[in-house]
């Protein structure tokens, strides 16, 4: 018997509905273009019932981002915990959101614009959300948005601590450059037609960080 109420099943469920029809969308429309009367006909739920659960578009992206952001930071913790390397854990990330963008196209270049807006707001996950989108994660395991910088910067000074990468190395100008690697290889795999996000930051991953 589950943990949580029908309520609160059916509340993380809806959510994360929404939220699915909404970005399949992003491939062919910007955020601005789509329709909220679309999604929720999609959903069959009643447009109020959308702005409940999300206050504005930027409510659902930025609900996308927090999903995203605790994904690759457990993801990278298992292949950590497991005795993994930190720049190989670097790798998982970008890998993770390669699945991401190909999942979902154009959502990085939506994301892109928010964070330079500067206007994500996280909300706290409830328990049945965790639940409904980790179904596998510990309950203690659980742990809510992280930054990407953060991310990043962790798992480079972990590196440069133990020798995977040269003493020497500027982290902060290396972070810059995984950032702009991170955020702009979908623009450009799509501007350039290409169709592989995750081939494409793996040949870049290998001109920038050792192999260990």
């Amino acid at each position: 018997m589950s943990e949580h109420s029908l309520r609160e099943r059916k509340y993380a469920a809806t959510k994360a509905a929404l939220m699915e029809a909404f970005i399949a969308r992003l491939g062919e429309q910007g955020i601005d273009e789509i329709a909220v009367k679309d999604v929720c006909h999609e959903v069959q739920v009643s447009e109020t019932t959308f702005f409940n659960y999300f206050p504005s578009k930027n409510d659902l992206m930025s609900y996308c981002v927090q999903l995203w952001s605790i994904r690759v930071s457990w993801g990278m913790q298992q292949y950590l915990e497991k005795g993994g390397s930190h720049l190989d854990a670097i790798r998982i990330l970008f890998d993770l959101s390669a699945d991401q963008e190909e999942r979902a196209p154009g959502g990085m270049r939506e994301i892109v614009v928010l964070q330079v807006r500067q206007i994500f707001a996280f909300r706290p996950l409830t328990s049945a959300e965790f639940a409904h989108h980790f179904p596998d994660m510990p309950e203690d395991q659980r742990r809510d948005v992280r930054n990407i910088n953060d991310l990043l910067g962790e798992q480079l000074f972990a590196a440069q601590q133990t020798g995977e990468l040269a003493a020497d190395i500027n982290l902060e100008t290396l972070t810059m450059t995984l950032l702009s690697v991170f955020f702009m290889t979908p623009m450009l795999v799509t501007l350039w037609g290409g169709k592989s996000v995750r081939k494409a930051y793996r040949r870049q991953l290998d001109l920038l960080l050792p192999k260990v």
